[in-house]
């Protein structure tokens, strides 16, 4: 009995070595910097465009892979209102980070998909096509279709609802970044 569980235990040892391993980050020494457009609001236009430029910008210099803002290295975001055309105020944001990923997520399931957009009902596209490919794997039944309308509507707002999220139904990166942690 004592062989056996040393042998188990130096096997379910290996195990975690193996998978702690796998799970290590791959980072990129050289930071990303990207600034968002200008809007009026700081919080419904700057904060969310700045964090798709960052994406695009780092997927670019970095490769695919590493556009994932959650486990970038070295985040900072600084925000400011500017003055353009006069006397207009508006909000820029511009976000640094050392991108990185995480060796499992390719591990596991491949590449996911990304959003570089606010997703509002009557878009369409191949990124609407993944956010109801994406709800179908939690649960959701929704035509695959390409179309923003009232049925995927309905379950971003679900969704956002049961994950503390602001239920809009508009699918936009704090969204996606929940909905893309949890498939």
């Amino acid at each position: 009995m004592y062989r056996f569980l040393s042998v188990a235990g130096t096997a379910l040892a290996a195990l975690a070595v193996s998978v702690g391993a796998v799970s290590a980050k791959e980072c990129k020494n050289e930071a990303v910097i990207a600034e968002g457009e200008a809007f009026l609001s700081r919080t419904l236009g700057a904060y969310p465009s700045s964090l798709f430029a960052w994406r695009k910008a780092a997927e670019a210099k970095a490769g695919p892979g590493f556009q994932s803002w959650r486990v970038a290295e070295d985040r900072k975001i600084d925000c400011e209102q500017i003055t353009i055309e006069g006397n207009k105020k508006r909000w820029v944001c511009t976000r640094t980070a050392r991108p990185c990923k995480n060796a499992l997520a390719g591990a596991i399931g491949g590449n996911k998909p990304t959003f570089d957009r606010i997703l509002r009902r009557g878009d369409s596209g191949e990124d609407v096509k993944s956010l109801q490919e994406l709800l179908n794997k939690l649960g959701y039944d929704l035509e695959v279709d390409g179309n923003y309308g009232r049925g995927t509507k309905a379950a971003v707002r679900d969704f956002q609802e049961k994950n503390g999220l602001g239920a809009d139904g508009n699918f936009g990166p704090k969204t996606a970044e929940v909905l893309l942690g949890k498939v």
